[in-house]
């Protein structure tokens, strides 16, 4: 019995010595997030939630700023690329992540008054998307100015084949972009009030 109080002292006297070393030992610096490239969620509904916006002419990444800003002051956004059809996973959207439509063209009108059936993505790729707006009322078909979204999931559709089809989701944050290249907007163009 005394062996067994003596194996247990010196148990428990190992497990304070190995805890007070532990502590005593530097830490491991704490992980570091990686640098940000888009601009953050508050950054986007403090700046462009319900107002237009200014598109630079980068056309990897978009560099949107709001008319008040001075012309070389921008933050950045991924465009709207869609779910990848050729190379899955790469670039694959997130669910409330935000992106800017370019090149996006109004198709028809869905059942719900603010939904459209738009072809979205990239110049090579377009893919049909769902684009709920929320203050643009579009009155024509036709092409979209670039505007900022949220992805926010899929939607099931049958098609006419009875085939269930997920399609992406995106809802209109922005108003469409100010017109920067003079003139009056093309006719190409859908047009709109807001």
């Amino acid at each position: 019995m005394k062996q067994v109080k003596t194996a247990a002292a010196l148990a428990f006297a190992s497990a304070v010595i190995v805890t007070i070393i532990a502590g005593c030992a530097k830490s491991a610096p704490p992980l570091e997030a990686p640098p940000r490239i888009f601009a953050s969620a508050e950054e986007v509904e403090l700046n462009f939630r319900g107002r237009t916006f200014v598109l630079g002419d980068n056309n990897q990444t978009a560099e949107v700023r709001p008319l008040d800003w001075r012309k070389d002051k921008f933050l950045k956004l991924p465009f709207w690329f869609g779910v990848n059809i050729l190379v899955p996973g790469v670039m694959a959207p997130k669910e409330g992540d935000f992106y800017v439509i370019s090149e996006a063209a109004l198709e028809k009108p869905l059942d719900t008054p603010g939904e459209w059936m738009i072809e979205a993505g990239s110049s090579l790729v377009k893919q049909q998307t769902v684009f709920v707006t929320t203050r643009t009322r579009y009155l024509t078909p036709g092409k979209i100015l670039p505007t900022i979204v949220q992805y926010i999931g899929k939607r099931e559709f049958k098609r006419p084949d009875g085939k269930t089809v997920n399609i992406p989701v995106l809802r209109e944050v922005s108003l469409p972009m100010k017109w920067t290249l003079g003139g009056i907007i093309p006719a190409s163009y859908a047009r709109y009030r807001t």
